[in-house]
């Protein structure tokens, strides 16, 4: 089923399909004395994945894309996959059946949400940010009791929020954005509003960074941003950044909350998002689990339309729940344009909430107050 099910996925999905999966060798860069080999997706055939420093298990490094914007573009195609490979599985069980009866069955069937990016991932022989996080979670959560749960030492806590988001970049939050090896221009994320830049596709200085070390007096490289996030955001009646991470206990089971808004114009990354995370204790561990949780972006009464504001100003209105048996669950809002102009999303004081459920918790976050 699994293999049939993503068979169909990419179909129905509409993707450009490439042929051609052979690795690319590269000329060698000017200031640098050996070849670089990448390779194309045959699932978007404008990504390339290229080895440099190969510091990883896997023979690629970095994914490469043509503009910022195709690389979000990426993040909501994929995440229209995931939805409609999951829709595809849930159509062959039982609409009442308990979470641990579909964990059963999804298990016998080979079917798991991240099929679709596990196979982007193997496409590309490229070891990811999600990858990363999701080992290190697995087995930080092994050692966690029933007690409080510390969110700053939990590997999932990494300022991008988003799984799928994290399938683009690099184990170290790295991505290369560029037409051609003329314009590709180096990007290593530091938070969501600091990163260096690489520029002149000088590979000693990406390997350095990639690996630690921030060469200095190098004109090709540039530190931009702020390092300090809390100094970031201004008081203010309308808030452009919010980031938020919380567990909340249901009896034997836990969830974690997870709301953002990013508007980052430099990245092109603009968007407001809820994410419900699941947790269950089996054979005296804890693990990310599949259960019924719910996870939207609404008004103060859960039911009613949430308002945001372009740029603060001008009001729109959004409704977003999903309800699913998942191990996680995600409500977003994402775009680059608002009747012309370029989107930034404004939250004010009672007019936008993070909706979180489980069982008997049932959650309204105020997105101004997070």
């Amino acid at each position: 089923m699994k293999k049939t099910l993503l068979h169909l996925t990419i179909l129905i999905g509409g993707l450009v399909v490439s042929c051609d999966t052979a690795d690319l060798p590269q000329g060698k860069n000017a200031n640098n004395d050996y070849p670089l080999i990448q390779k194309k997706s045959t699932m978007f055939s404008y990504i390339q994945s290229i080895a440099i420093h190969n510091a990883t298990d896997c023979k690629y490094d970095i994914l490469i894309f043509p503009t910022w914007n195709k690389l979000w573009e990426t993040a909501d195609e994929l995440d229209k996959l995931i939805d409609y490979d999951c829709d595809l599985f849930d159509a062959t069980v039982p609409s009442e059946i308990s979470d641990d009866k579909y964990e059963t069955l999804a298990n016998e069937a080979g079917f798991d949400e991240d099929n679709i990016l596990i196979n982007f991932e193997k496409d590309l022989g490229f070891c990811s940010l999600r990858k990363k996080i999701d080992i290190l979670e697995s087995d930080w959560l092994q050692l966690q009791g029933d007690g409080e749960w510390d969110i700053k030492e939990d590997p999932d806590n990494h300022f991008i929020f988003d799984e799928t988001e994290r399938t683009l970049f690099s184990e170290n939050a790295e991505v290369i954005i560029g037409e051609s090896k003329a314009t590709y221009i180096y990007y290593k994320l530091i938070s969501d509003h600091s990163w260096i830049e690489v520029h002149n596709w000088d590979l000693e200085a990406i390997s350095q960074i990639s690996n630690g070390t921030t060469p200095k007096n190098n004109p090709n490289v540039i530190l931009k941003g702020f390092t300090d996030e809390k100094t970031y955001e201004k008081p203010s009646p309308c808030k452009k950044h919010v980031k938020s991470a919380k567990y909340h206990t249901n009896g034997s089971d836990r969830i974690k909350t997870k709301s953002k808004v990013i508007n980052n114009s430099a990245w092109g990354a603009k968007k407001i998002s809820a994410l419900t995370v699941g947790y269950k204790k089996k054979r005296g561990k804890w693990k990310r689990s599949r259960t019924t949780i719910t996870a939207g972006i609404t008004g103060a009464y859960g039911t009613n339309n949430c308002i945001l504001y372009q740029d603060c100003s001008r009001q729109f209105e959004k409704y977003l729940v999903k309800e699913r048996k998942r191990r996680r669950v995600k409500a977003k809002f994402s775009g680059h344009r608002y009747e012309g102009g370029s989107l930034i999303i404004g939250i004010q004081p009672q007019k936008a909430y993070s909706y979180h459920k489980q069982g008997s918790v049932n959650l309204k976050m105020d997105y101004y107050e997070l």
